[in-house]
Parts: C-alpha cells; sequence; structure tokens
C-alpha cells in the first residue's frame, strides 16, 4: 500500500500548492487523521505532543474552508501565549501564500491596543489571539464573532496550568452554535475534558501517542541570538569551532543559496542542498562533503533526509525547525555509529518558548553555547595568523623573498619591519580580513527570558477557580464594574490608554 500524500487528502488547490513549496512530503500522523476530519466540518478532539505538526493539522483544513474574498473573521485560533500566536499566524501565512486577498491577524497581550484596532477594521479571514487580549477585544466590541465558521483551541492544556481556562469558556460560549469547533492538547486533564463535553458537541477524537527519543551521542547547545545578528553569529560559531564538516539546516530553499553565497564570500567551502537541485546536483554534493571538496553543507530538511556522511562533526540549527521529528532528524545527522557530535540551535527571543518541547523531544537538556568575548576572539586570531605565517618560514622561495625585501629596504632607507607591516597591509587590501587588525564587536545577546507576566499573555492569570477582578464570574453576565475597564469612571474621562504590560 503506498503512502498517504497531501494531494490525497482533498486540500484546496491553493493550499495544497503552498504546502508543496514549502517542502512537505506527506503528512504526519496527527495530519493524516486530522485533516480529513475538519474538511468535512466535524469537531474534533486531538490529543498530541507539541511538534507533532499540530498546526498545519488544523490550518489546512479550515484554510481550504473559507471565503477567500469575505474579510471577516471565518477561523478563530486561541493560543496560550504570545509566541505561539506569532508562530501560528506566520504558519497560517505560509499555507495562505497562494490565496489572493489572504489576511491574518496575531492579538496578544503587551502590544497596544491602537494597532490591533486598525488591523480588525480593515479586516481578517483568520485571528490567532491570546485568551485575555481576544476577551478584551470581544467585550469592547472591537471583536465580532457572528461570521465564525471555525474555533481552535491549541495547547488546551497550557491555557489550563497559566490560568486562563475562564477567559476561554467565555469565549466558547460567545460562538456561533454551528461554529466548528477543534480542541489540542497534549494532555487531557479534568477541566479540558469537562469543557470538550461542554462546547464540542459529537466530537471525534483523535489520539497520536508521542514517543520521547534519546540523542545519545551528540551534545546540544543553545545560542540565544536577535534574528538580525544570526549570520554574525554563525561567522564567529565557524570560526571557533574545531569542526571537520559541518551541515546547516535552514526553513526555505532560498535561504539555502543565500547562506551559502555568504558564506563563501567569508572564505568557507560551502554549497547548497535544496529540492531544486536535481538529482545528480544533489549526489555531487553529498559526494563533495564526503570527500573534503566542501566542508559546509546548507540544507532543508527534505534536501538533507537520510544524509549520512561520517565527517560531520557538527550541525548548526540556523533557522529552528517546524516540529520536533524534523529537529530530531536534523541534528541525527552527527554523532551516528558510535561517533561524538555537536548540535547548535540559534534561537531568537520569540522562538524561545519551543526549546522545552525540543528537550522533552529528545530526552535530553540543551547547554548554553557560549561565544568568545571580542578580546578573546582576537587573541585566537592573531595566534592562528601567527601559526599561518610560521608555515611559510619552512617555505623553498622564503629566502629569495628575504633577499627582495632586503634590497627594496636598502633601496628606500627603511627597516625592514616597515616593510613587512606594508607587505601585511597589501595582503589586507588584495584579502580583506586576513590580519586581524581590530578587535571583533561584541555580539548583543538577549537577556534571560523574563517569567511571571510576559510569558502569559502580559497580564496577570485567573486565580485557581476564580474569575477576573472587575467582571462578573461566568460568560457572558454583566461587564465591568464601574471604574473598571470598559466605561470611563461616572462624571470623569477615559483614563489614558494603557498595554496589557502596564496593568
Amino acid at each position: 500500500m503506498s503512502e498517504l500524500s497531501f494531494a490525497d487528502l482533498g486540500l484546496d488547490p491553493a493550499v495544497l500548492e503552498a504546502v508543496v513549496a514549502v517542502g512537505y512530503e506527506k503528512p504526519s500522523p496527527i495530519q493524516a487523521q486530522s485533516i480529513p476530519l475538519l474538511l468535512n466540518g466535524d469537531n474534533l478532539l486531538g490529543t498530541a505532543q507539541t511538534g507533532t505538526g499540530k498546526t498545519a493539522a488544523f490550518a489546512l483544513p479550515l484554510l481550504s474552508r473559507i471565503d477567500h474574498k469575505a474579510k471577516e473573521a471565518q477561523i478563530l485560533v486561541l493560543t496560550p501565549t504570545r509566541e505561539l500566536a506569532i508562530q501560528v499566524a506566520e504558519a497560517f501565512s505560509t499555507y495562505a501564500s497562494k490565496i489572493r486577498g489572504f489576511q491574518v491577524l496575531p492579538i496578544y497581550g503587551g502590544q497596544d491596543f491602537y494597532p490591533q484596532l486598525k488591523a480588525l477594521k480593515r479586516g481578517a479571514q483568520v485571528i490567532v489571539g491570546t485568551p485575555g487580549r481576544t476577551l478584551d477585544h470581544l467585550r469592547r466590541g472591537t471583536l465580532k464573532l457572528d461570521t465564525l465558521k471555525s474555533l481552535v483551541l491549541d495547547e488546551a492544556d497550557e491555557m489550563l496550568r497559566m490560568g486562563f481556562i475562564d477567559d476561554v469558556e467565555a469565549i466558547l460560549a460567545a460562538t456561533p452554535a454551528n461554529c466548528q469547533r477543534a480542541l489540542f492538547s497534549a494532555t487531557m486533564p479534568g477541566p479540558i475534558r469537562k469543557v470538550a463535553q461542554t462546547y464540542l458537541s459529537n466530537a471525534v477524537e483523535v489520539k497520536i501517542e508521542n514517543q520521547t527519543k534519546t540523542v545519545a551521542r551528540t551534545t546540544q547547545y543553545v545560542l540565544p541570538i536577535y534574528a538580525e545578528r544570526k549570520l554574525d553569529a554563525l561567522t564567529r560559531i565557524l570560526e571557533v569551532e574545531p569542526f571537520d564538516a559541518t551541515i546547516i539546516f535552514v526553513r526555505t530553499k532560498a535561504e539555502t543559496t543565500l547562506l551559502a553565497e555568504k558564506l563563501s564570500a567569508r572564505g568557507h567551502s560551502v554549497a547548497p542542498l535544496n529540492g531544486d537541485l536535481n538529482q545528480r546536483q544533489r549526489e555531487q554534493t553529498v559526494e563533495d562533503l564526503k570527500r573534503g571538496k566542501k566542508d559546509i553543507v546548507v540544507a532543508t530538511d527534505v534536501a538533507a533526509r537520510g544524509l549520512d556522511v561520517p565527517r560531520i562533526t557538527h550541525v548548526i540549527n540556523y533557522d529552528v525547525p517546524y516540529d520536533t521529528e524534523a529537529y530530531i532528524h536534523r541534528i541525527g545527522r552527527t554523532g551516528r555509529a558510535g561517533r561524538e557530535g555537536k548540535a547548535i540551535l540559534l534561537v531568537t527571543p520569540r522562538e524561545r518558548s519551543w526549546l522545552r518541547t525540543l528537550e522533552r523531544a529528545t530526552n535530553s537538556p540543551m547547554e548554553s553555547y557560549q561565544l568568545p568575548s571580542p578580546v578573546d576572539l582576537q587573541k585566537m586570531r592573531e595566534e592562528q595568523f601567527e601559526a599561518q605565517l610560521m608555515t611559510f618560514a619552512e617555505d623553498g622561495k622564503q629566502p629569495k623573498a628575504v633577499e627582495l625585501l632586503n634590497g627594496i629596504a636598502e633601496r628606500n632607507n627603511v627597516d625592514i619591519a616597515v616593510l613587512a607591516g606594508a607587505l601585511a597591509c597589501w595582503m589586507e587590501t588584495a584579502q580583506p580580513g586576513a590580519l586581524p587588525l581590530e578587535q571583533p564587536a561584541a555580539l548583543p545577546i538577549p537577556s534571560p527570558e523574563r517569567r511571571g507576566r510576559d510569558n502569559n499573555d502580559g497580564r496577570r492569570p485567573n486565580r485557581p477557580g476564580g474569575h477576573k477582578p472587575g467582571f462578573k464570574k461566568g460568560p457572558g453576565k454583566g461587564g465591568p464594574r464601574p471604574g473598571g475597564r470598559g466605561k470611563p469612571p461616572a462624571g470623569g474621562k477615559r483614563p489614558p490608554r494603557q498595554t496589557d504590560a502596564k496593568r
């Protein structure tokens, strides 16, 4: 029996075209089971670990059912954190890249209301929000759900843990009775199952068992870095790491070529490896890596599937993968057959929430990667330059070169040391960066992630078993107390607008 492909699932042609462009080859188990059910309009209760491909499992079928021409909200996705909201919104944009006029809007706490209000007024078919901010918009009347066709609760157990279950129930109660609903959760505690029983009538249950994997001989490191400084960080890693061969993983085919060109300009022996290359070109690239003609390959997940080159000592995740299976596959390119390996993950501040999931998937914590200080890096560069220079001291042409320089020094009445310095500067002009003349600048590293309010929608979570101050308990029952959010205090002006992070 042949394996199921995305083309077999009945997706909208525009959505399928985007899936092919991303490079997905076959659906994961959660996708294969969920997509047909959601395409059919069924309610769904899914139990699967983060990183099993849940976002595509609900985004692809729901995008296939939207009215592309209508601008009102048709899909609402609730996520526990702003980071996940942004990530899910980006995934929707990717999967809808071939749909003309498509708009997705993330709404979350810690951001001013005004840009969100403008975007909501313009219209978006998909809203991805955190519970607190979504409820705020509902109560202000700036978000209408009467046109909603589908609602998804993503990471429902995390919402429960963070105290947002009351908000979630209030939002669910405000959705149309005929709205399709899907709930995804890594675990199914009692309160979550109760929500499902109340609001997901006749839901079809899909459960995917997750196998925790151990990557025994690969040491994993993580380096927090700002997105705009990733290339600088990568350049320094390649400079200080004693690698034999390295494979660098990126998300897109275009990025493999772009990054390979940038590294080649910095003097590295590098080649791209992506699905646009024909079979012969891909085989030649792998053969060059095996034979030492290339030391670095920049690859996508699909192109590097099954790659086994004994020389690969390092795997660098330049882009964070979309799911845990991809991450395990990536770092499995090193540390094979009893060999030791090293995997380094570059992670931007808004991707940090993904780290715990990756550690659970590999059953191995990541160590913090330390880039050398500018002083140490400069010292290392000077030592490398000295070692390279001394190799030419034994060169057979060296005596003749000395004789030539001595003659130039005598005719121009300059010290030989001055002439050596001039020769070095000439070499620097011909090959910029060849001499360690300037101390490198320090790379700004993001500060440790702030816990508490910044990690839970920019506001304090609900008290266990309680409700938000300023609102009557229960969904849809009354509005704010006098002086609370909503109406201004009697006889007074509305207080200045504040972001959730300032409350």
